[in-house]
């Protein structure tokens, strides 16, 4: 979706997250609507609305993060898919990578976060929102062999969500992006 077509406020796009209730015929509603959540509290709190959730092998939730990259001080790590790692780890300390988990993020996760996937033992990724450019496995066929060897063992694919739910992560993503240029423009 350009970001130009991007028509709805911050206020409109939680009211419709708060009225959205997961479709049980789409099986990653449930996760991709935390994602969502979580993307709209990084976008509450000044950050690019990107939000992620982990879950376990019993299919519980682990840990769930958002975009922190500029608020409360740019830190350029900071992105939803690191935090919930980071976080995961903390929490397993001297554990090692783990393998069974899958990660549900609100938009399609960069380069430096698919490299950490695959260190962290994450076996799923998928993600609500795409790129207009392509998709993860685009991004990976143009890494270094070695590092799209790594990547190549973490599945990606977008979520099986409701339509609905895919355009509202959209809508959160290009909303915050327009909204960041114009505060940068006045600056």
């Amino acid at each position: 979706m350009p970001e130009e077509t991007a028509e709805l406020s911050l206020e409109e796009i939680e009211a419709r997250v708060r009225g959205f209730t997961p479709d049980p015929a789409r099986p990653h509603d449930r996760w991709g609507l935390v994602a969502v959540e979580e993307a709209l509290a990084a976008a509450r709190a000044g950050n690019g609305a990107i939000g992620a959730v982990l879950v376990d092998p019993a299919g519980c939730e682990v840990v769930r993060a958002h975009n922190e990259v500029f608020k409360p001080y740019f830190r350029s790590d900071m992105h939803a898919e690191m935090n919930v790692v980071s976080q995961f780890e903390a929490q397993r300390q001297n554990a090692g990578p783990s393998s069974g988990y899958t990660l549900f993020t609100s938009l399609l996760p960069c380069p430096m976060c698919i490299i950490r996937f695959a260190f962290a033992g994450i076996d799923q990724v998928y993600y609500l929102a795409g790129d207009a450019e392509g998709s993860a496995e685009r991004t990976i066929a143009g890494f270094p062999p070695v590092w799209a060897g790594l990547a190549g063992q973490v599945q990606f694919a977008q979520a099986g969500c409701s339509p609905e739910l895919i355009a509202l992560a959209e809508q959160a993503w290009f909303t915050t992006l327009r909204l960041r240029r114009i505060a940068m423009s006045q600056a």
